[in-house]
């Protein structure tokens, strides 16, 4: 246990808890500009993030938007147009192509920004432990292979559960959406949570443990996350304010030896 941290104050009912837990989400935004130090460190991953993100697209319209432009060039042919599809129809799928693949890679980047990004991640999280606990740092010192093959193992678990989760959806038609809308909130709350339990070298199931101990917090944590994801520009953000917040809320939680 560290010495400034201490136990979350159990809320009074459920809705309580995950209003909480969204709430230090969002004390996560607040903390990042407030700190300059955090800012700073931000701005390596930001900038990947949006790198990322592009990239993601580009490659998805590429490959989409060529699709689309050969299919259509096809139907041309078969309508009796040999000069096929025109050059601004063309711009016109490759450009919806683009973003389509964007919105597809703001829900699905999550999980690579936490293996490919883990480094970055985890040194925000220790400075924001730093920076609320006085200058105590984290008792473990885990390099950034290590930060990286905890980000793997996580999404490894998160796909496998996901891939329950669509079995599932298939087999009920409006309930099994509901669940694995659900399920992928979640999933997408651990991303973030992950990162600091990682970095106290917790291993992956004395992670799962705390977060089931404290699965309305974690759950009210992942919603706000959720949500700031699919609101367009500002879920650049979440990467570093989700880390944040998600320091400050973990930092509550002792490990039970």
């Amino acid at each position: 246990m560290y010495p400034n941290a201490q136990p979350t104050t159990p809320a009074s009912g459920a809705l309580d808890q995950l209003w909480l837990g969204a709430k230090h989400f969002f004390a996560g935004l607040n903390l990042l500009f407030r700190q300059r130090q955090l800012l700073w460190l931000s701005l390596v991953p930001l900038m990947l993030t949006v790198v990322m993100l592009v990239v993601l697209a580009a490659f998805f319209a590429w490959v989409v938007g060529g699709l689309l432009v050969g299919i259509a060039t096809f139907l041309a042919g078969l309508a009796g147009q040999p000069k096929g599809v025109s050059p601004e129809l063309a711009l016109t799928l490759q450009a919806w192509s683009f973003l389509l693949g964007l919105f597809f890679a703001s829900t699905f980047y999550l999980p690579l920004a936490r293996v490919l990004l883990a480094p970055f991640s985890e040194t925000l999280c220790r400075k924001t432990h730093e920076l609320t606990h006085s200058g105590t740092r984290y008792q473990s010192s885990l390099g950034w292979a290590r930060a990286m093959w905890e980000g793997l193992k996580l999404v490894a678990l998160q796909l496998a559960v996901l891939l329950v989760g669509l079995v599932i959806s298939f087999g009920l038609p409006v309930i099994g959406q509901l669940f694995l809308m659900l399920l992928t909130m979640v999933l997408c709350g651990m991303d973030y949570l992950d990162v600091p339990l990682a970095a106290r070298g917790l291993p992956l199931r004395a992670k799962l443990g705390l977060l089931w101990r404290h699965k309305l917090l974690a759950c009210g944590f992942a919603a706000a996350g959720y949500v700031l994801l699919y609101i367009p520009l500002v879920n650049i953000l979440s990467l570093p304010v989700g880390v944040i917040g998600a320091t400050l809320l973990t930092d509550q939680w002792p490990e039970q030896q």
